[in-house]
């Protein structure tokens, strides 16, 4: 067998950059010794486990039915969820530059997702603001990391199994198990009231009603924000929205959204905004704000 080293080298150089690598040549020059030989023994001698490699040789008979672009995306997807979700996760945490392969693979198994939304009859505003949470997390992986790619994989893969959807301004995440929606606020705009209950009214139709109950936990329903913010503030019409159950005082999650990230020292946080200012001093104080739990009845739609 013959050694290939530059064209190896420019492979392995390449190989987290984002984009699809093809080889070209004459018939029998060394395309299918250079993949399945050489960069595959690459592959193992930098611990990825084998049956981490998908390999198909589409000139033979039992590949054949992979010639479909639409079966081959299948049966990927299929090898990166279930049983082997875990295994993908852990060969990605272990890679430098998984950001940008990430970016790659999750747009596109956002596009091949798009069908099933049709047969389903969802509508492409749903779709299309659903996957805007990818522009969201692409860029907090640009400003925080530095990279181009994307962030949150674990998080954004429940847009790709379907077990979340954007409806308005909240998102909506059905646990069959428990048989509540769990509701989710993405950053980007305002919150009102009025938005809020249209979003849920939203819901209330989208959802069957084997669901009965709304439920979240965030810093946005803890009670404390009551004493910082004007009592027609955003947070706190989104707040009125459920019934407050419990509060964990532990939660620092305010502290990392407000100010983008957790200081041990509160003097030491900015004061960029009326909501920084007041937060600053409300912990400077000694006083906690921590996470809400909150419910929500859904109404009966028939």
């Amino acid at each position: 067998m013959v050694k290939r080293d530059s064209y190896l080298k420019r492979l392995i150089h390449n190989m987290w950059n984002g984009e699809v690598k093809v080889i070209t040549g004459i018939h029998r020059c060394g395309k299918s010794v250079m993949l399945f030989d050489l960069f595959y023994e690459y592959l193992l001698s930098q611990g990825v486990p084998e049956d981490h490699i998908l390999k198909f040789e589409l000139d033979q008979r039992r590949y054949y039915k992979y010639r479909n672009p639409i079966t081959l995306c299948e049966y990927v997807e299929d090898a990166i969820c279930d049983k082997k979700e875990e295994k993908f996760f852990e060969m990605l945490a272990g890679e430098q530059e998984k950001e940008g392969l990430i970016l790659s693979l999750y747009v596109r198994f956002a596009t091949d997702l798009y069908k099933a939304y049709v047969e389903k009859e969802i509508p492409d505003e749903v779709y299309d603001a659903t996957f805007s949470d990818f522009t969201i997390w692409y860029r907090h992986c640009v400003k925080e990391r530095k990279k181009i790619g994307l962030c949150e994989e674990q998080w954004l893969k429940l847009h790709l199994k379907m077990k979340l959807f954007r409806l308005g301004r909240l998102q909506f995440e059905p646990d069959e198990e428990q048989k509540v929606i769990h509701v989710h606020v993405p950053e980007g705009e305002s919150l009102s009231r009025e938005g809020c209950e249209a979003s849920f009214a939203w819901a209330d139709r989208f959802f069957d009603s084997s669901y009965k109950l709304y439920d979240c936990e965030s810093w946005l329903l803890s009670p404390a924000l009551k004493e910082l913010l004007e009592k027609e503030s955003g947070i706190l019409q989104f707040q009125n929205c459920f019934e407050i159950q419990s509060v964990n005082l532990e939660n620092r999650q305010a502290e990392e959204r407000v100010f983008g990230s957790i200081l041990e020292d509160p003097e030491a946080y900015p004061e960029n905004t009326s909501l920084q200012k007041a937060l600053k001093n409300y912990l400077s104080e000694g006083k906690k704000t921590g996470a809400g739990y909150g419910c929500r009845i859904r109404k009966k739609i028939f």
